[in-house]
């Protein structure tokens, strides 16, 4: 028997013992008077009466318990509707709602450029970069993807690239690039480290300061990385750009791709 259904029972079994209660006390006064209406009342009748009033007060009490087991939900959906209301941080707006007055579409009208069927997709990422570096004044960058055969993130193209050597592949994991892709979360260093990157120009060669390690995800899946160097620092609105950017980037390039493989 559950709680309530306790509290119900007491409450009629106080009712039923009130009103027995109440029968033979207007019967014994009722007798008392008419026999003799000079008689007092005797102690048995005061007992009645405080029984009267323990059972008044009984009820009561019981009433209230009641009233508090219907009202209060049981402590497990307690328990469940403020464990609703502690969203998981990975659920949080800030991938989605805009802390900056950043146009993301606008963004992405000046940065993805219109689909050349005769063009590869190598091509293609490539415009991408370079209209980064316009739009950002990064001043180098690689676009790695994801080869579906040997699991490895493979260079697709690159932007001011002076190294003889191609970039070398990695695997998911496999330092900076590769820790990028399986956190699946942007990292901004202030500090790269020496060899990392190497910009060639009319003075000779220098380093960036600062670098930009971008997961390309599609269906929450990382299928490529992007690193974009500048010698400018890279504030938290830059970081949230790229964050929500990298999505129309990817898509873009996974289409292209499929286009491509058509042919």
């Amino acid at each position: 028997m559950e709680k309530g259904d306790r509290y119900r029972l007491v409450i009629i079994i106080a009712y039923a013992l009130l009103i027995i209660s109440g029968i033979i006390l207007f019967a014994g006064l009722w007798n008392n008077l008419s026999m003799n209406p000079a008689a007092q009342v005797g102690n048995g009748l005061y007992f009645l009466v405080l029984l009267i009033l323990i059972l008044a007060t009984a009820i009561f009490v019981f009433h209230i318990l009641e009233e508090r087991q219907v009202l209060l939900p049981p402590e497990s959906e307690m328990e469940a509707e403020d464990e609703s209301k502690v969203k998981p941080l990975e659920e949080t707006a800030e991938d989605y709602a805009a802390p900056f007055e950043v146009d993301i579409d606008i963004i992405a009208g000046h940065i993805i450029p219109r689909n050349d069927p005769k063009e590869s997709t190598g091509d293609f990422a490539e415009r991408i970069l370079l209209n980064l570096a316009k739009h950002f004044e990064f001043v180098q960058g690689i676009i790695y993807i994801r080869n579906p055969k040997t699991r490895q993130f493979e260079s697709l193209c690159t932007y001011a690239y002076t190294s003889d050597r191609d970039p070398e592949p990695f695997k998911e994991g496999d330092g900076l690039a590769g820790q990028v892709a399986k956190n699946k979360r942007i990292m901004s260093l202030s500090s790269i480290p020496q060899g990392y990157m190497e910009v060639q120009s009319g003075l000779g060669k220098s380093s960036p300061d600062n670098l930009l390690i971008i997961p390309l995800l599609l269906n929450k899946e990382t299928i490529g990385v992007m690193e974009l160097a500048s010698f400018h620092s890279l504030d938290k609105k830059t970081e949230w750009t790229f964050r929500n950017l990298a999505k129309i980037i990817g898509n873009s390039i996974v289409t292209k791709i499929k286009s491509t493989e058509k042919k």
